[in-house]
């Protein structure tokens, strides 16, 4: 997951340079969750991964798709994207980015991973925990994950606590053959 965080957010840095000097956070935002949409909807992600497609034909693609919804430097990003076959990254590059808006904002992202579904009163009190171990206000999202078995991964910003039954197995598991 780091190597992925790596790639992105040097995207996600260029872009929110270049959205906080021209105030048009909130239209790269919606640009970026557009286009985290189209590119992991399962028949575009099939023509991402198709070796007979280009490049070319896949910009054209989620341009159209887009149409009215991209402006010229939505449409470079893409085309810069699909040059150095990051069209994938896109997600995570929306979720870095969103993340640099919450910082300057004072808040902090979380993601909570969970084996299963987080009810209200479990997101608040994690939010509540990590504002007090963070400082700062925290948006909570949710994932499940049903690998983990049970527990929790919270990832916010470079922290990750990893509560995972999942994980425990594994370093119990390692000690029994060490």
């Amino acid at each position: 997951m780091a190597e992925i965080s790596t790639l992105a957010r040097p995207y996600a840095q260029a872009i929110f340079n270049l959205a906080d000097a021209s105030n048009t956070l909130k239209t790269w935002s919606e640009t970026l969750t557009l286009l985290s949409g189209v590119v992991t909807d399962k028949a575009m992600a099939e023509i991402i991964n198709n070796p007979d497609v280009t490049s070319e034909q896949t910009v054209s693609l989620i341009i159209d798709i887009c149409k009215d919804n991209l402006d010229e430097q939505g449409i470079n990003f893409i085309k810069l994207a699909a040059e150095n076959d990051r069209l994938e990254l896109i997600p995570h590059i929306a979720e870095s980015f969103e993340a640099m808006c919450a910082e300057v904002g004072g808040s902090i992202q979380a993601q909570v991973i969970s084996a299963y579904a987080v009810n209200a009163t479990q997101k608040k009190s994690i939010a509540a925990a990590l504002k007090k171990k963070l400082g700062r206000e925290v948006i909570i999202t949710t994932k499940t994950d049903k690998s983990l078995l049970g527990g929790v991964i919270i990832r916010a910003g470079d922290m990750v606590i990893d509560g995972s039954v999942k994980t425990e197995l594994e370093k119990i598991s390692h000690a029994l053959l060490s």
